[in-house]
């Protein structure tokens, strides 16, 4: 695709190219648009340049659109019907006209700009920089409220620095910069960005007390130079004082600089926050000073009644620096993938046409009867799975799995950060937002992708070609996890019918979507997941403690202390192997991780055994056995289950799958010593504690053994 862009405001245009090649798809957008539309939020471009390989698709199935104002009004138009490319009114077909007004972008315009907020700043330098709102992506809507903005002038000067604006005038934070790897630099960035949340509720306490204060721009520094990152947990030694910053006050640069020792950090190596205090306060003591013009000597009881105002509650935390004496545990808290969620205007493409073929009744009308309804969501299924292995079978194997398993890790990781600091999330947040339903509605993204994550992990082993495929892109990621989503919900729409948990009443549009009632997931299964979601997170919160006990590993428990004899016997006859050996067996693949430093980890079937038998003294039948119990074997086709095996253990749809990737997350390209084998180590540890657990509390019907 070709995008041109074009300068100069206020000016039309026309162009043509004569022999224009087949596939090669052109859009021309002002650069004030392009400037506009790069503001917004996730993936923004790839979002515009989805719409217009829509758009064009949909002109070569006979749709005609009616725009004279350019690609952008056309995105706009998209946008603002939800990404609904074809209404459910009219078919995809020849004469459908729809017109396009030529004021679509107005709206998003007003949107995106009050989302941003860009304008200048003044500094203490009496000079103005340009700044953006800060927080316009946070999870909490209140933050894209509060007047804190980034600022874009000191940035490009390599510096983090934002301010809060009030009617007062600006109160500036920002970090001096120095020298240091990723690792330093990620910290400055959580200590600034972390405080400056706290730093506007400091602000306006602050202006409160001294209403009489200077309007200039004020500017508070934070001073990391002398900090000591170390890259290991560093435990404070016995009659140890760990200092407190310091504060430097120039009234006539109306600068207050607050320096910090180099054993500061570890004052977040405790369940309270007491590091998060000592660095408040000692912003505090920098502001009032600036305000009442005093370069030392401000009251304590003043910075006592502003703490006990901002940060109240103990749970506030910023940092949270845990210590663990397991590698593997490190590796999967420093996973660096940002979670990638399901893309909305995939999954709204993905249904149009989808009922065609389907069914003998027209579009327009509804199928009402129970045989009718299943028999359409069947075939339905049956389509949706046909287009993702058609799409698989182009796909390089390896590809697909790397990709898919980082999206999958990436999950895991997010949701444990979550459960980490969800005390924090609720002491931060509860004050002004409903915290539970954010919360949720993160898990619910987070559910919406993993489930067709791993399907697609369990259908590339088998429908992919190891050799000659393409590599797997981003555009098509987000397709393939549409098309699983959207089987997954079709299906489950199916099982609804057939157990007459709905009515039996399904609505066909022209477009070729469908509409069903789904209210019983509205009247039982939402509330009964909300009421489970907040238990659990309120669960988490209260463990918050619990992860900074400072105690070593002890020494190896044996499955037969903890295990019963039975239990331990029936494992054994089961699975061909100890619960010991499954765990010595877990154990070296975790080591292989940290090895690798790599959550998704590639390795071949012959080096995997080598190890088990050689570190680990697996025999080779125990070797055999584990890679058995916890691997999905690479088979000619998905859909058809191996011997031993039914449907019901492969459809996704189901639950307590046997050759689920959930139940063997370690897939493998086949039985040679030279074949590849993958696994994530978060879901291979996810896994293994699935069906250890759940075999041994009861937990798993009697057919899955």
């Amino acid at each position: 695709m070709t995008l041109l862009v074009m300068g100069g405001l206020g000016r039309g245009f026309a162009l043509s190219f004569n022999e224009w090649p087949d596939q090669w798809r052109l859009s021309a957008i002002r650069i004030s648009d392009l400037l506009m539309l790069a503001s917004e939020l996730d993936r923004p471009i790839t979002r515009y340049l989805k719409c217009i390989k829509q758009k064009e698709w949909a002109e070569g199935e006979g749709v005609k659109f009616i725009n004279v104002n350019g690609d952008y009004n056309f995105y706009c138009f998209w946008r603002r019907l939800n990404y609904q490319l074809v209404p459910r009114d009219l078919p995809v077909s020849n004469g459908s006209m729809i017109p396009i007004n030529n004021d679509m972008v107005l709206p998003v315009r007003e949107e995106v700009r009050n989302l941003v907020d860009r304008h200048v700043i003044q500094t203490v330098a009496n000079s103005y920089s340009p700044a953006i709102r800060f927080g316009r992506d946070a999870y909490f809507k209140s933050m894209q409220g509060r007047p804190i903005y980034a600022s874009l002038g000191h940035l490009r000067a390599g510096v983090l620095a934002g301010a809060v604006e009030t009617p007062r005038g600006p109160s500036w934070l920002l970090v001096i910069p120095r020298e240091g790897d990723e690792q330093i630099r990620h910290l400055l960035y959580e200590m600034w960005s972390g405080f400056i949340g706290l730093y506007d509720r400091l602000v306006i306490e602050v202006e409160a007390l001294y209403p009489e204060a200077t309007t200039d721009a004020i500017e508070i520094r934070l001073n990391f130079v002398e900090l000591v990152v170390s890259e290991d947990y560093v435990e404070p030694q016995p009659g140890m004082v760990i200092g407190a910053p310091v504060v430097a006050v120039n009234l006539e640069l109306r600068i207050a600089e607050v320096r910090f020792p180099s054993d500061f950090l570890m004052h977040f190596q405790q369940p309270e926050n007491t590091g998060e205090r000592l660095v408040l306060r000692a912003i505090a003591n920098g502001l009032v000073s600036l305000h009442q013009g005093v370069t030392e000597g401000v009251d304590e009881t003043v910075l006592d009644g502003l703490m006990n105002r901002v940060l109240g509650d103990s749970g506030m935390r910023i940092l949270h620096l845990f210590r663990t004496y397991y590698p593997i545990e490190h590796l999967l808290s420093r996973q660096t993938q940002k979670p990638i969620f399901l893309a909305h205007e995939d999954f709204v493409f993905s249904k149009l046409r989808l009922s065609e073929g389907c069914t003998a009744a027209r579009p327009g009308t509804s199928l009402a009867t129970k045989s009718e309804c299943n028999k359409f969501l069947n075939r339905v299924v049956v389509k949706i799975w046909d287009q993702i292995r058609e799409q698989l079978r182009q796909l390089d194997r390896g590809s697909v799995i790397r990709e898919v398993l980082r999206v999958h890790e990436a999950v895991i990781q997010d949701r444990g950060h979550w459960r980490r600091t969800a005390q924090a999330v609720l002491a931060l947040y509860a004050p002004t937002e409903d915290v539970y339903a954010v919360a949720q509605e993160r898990e619910s993204d987070r559910n919406n992708v993993s489930l067709p994550a791993r399907t697609i992990l369990e259908m590339a082993i088998c429908e992919c070609p190891t050799a000659g495929g393409h590599q797997l892109s981003r555009w098509k990621l987000d397709e393939l996890l549409a098309k699983a989503a959207l089987l997954v919900e079709v299906a489950m729409d199916s099982d609804a019918v057939n157990s007459d948990l709905i009515e039996p009443r399904i609505g066909l549009h022209l477009n070729g979507e469908y509409d069903i009632d789904r209210g019983f997931h509205n009247t039982v299964i939402k509330p009964f997941l909300t009421a489970y979601f907040r238990e659990g997170f309120e669960g988490a919160a209260g463990r918050y403690t619990k992860l900074y006990r400072d105690e070593h590993p002890a020494e190896r428990t044996r499955a037969d202390e903890v295990f019963s004899a039975d239990f331990i016997r029936a494992f054994q006859v089961e699975f061909g192997l100890t619960p010991d050996e499954a765990v010595d067996g877990l154990a070296e693949l975790m080591d292989l991780a940290v090895e690798f430093q790599n959550v998704v980890v590639e390795t071949t079937l012959g080096d995997l055994k080598t190890r088990l038998s050689k570190t680990r003294g697996l025999s080779s039948e125990a070797c055999e056995a584990f890679i058995r119990t916890f691997g999905i074997f690479h088979r000619p086709a998905w859909d058809k289950p191996p011997p031993g095996f039914r449907m019901k253990d492969i459809i996704p749809w189901r639950f307590r799958r046997r050759l689920s990737s959930t139940a063997k997350p370690i897939l493998l390209f086949g039985e040679h010593d030279d074949d590849k084998v993958f696994f994530g180590a978060g879901a291979l540890r996810l896994g293994f504690g699935y069906l250890l657990e759940r075999s041994e509390r009861g937990h798993l019907p009697q057919e899955f053994f």
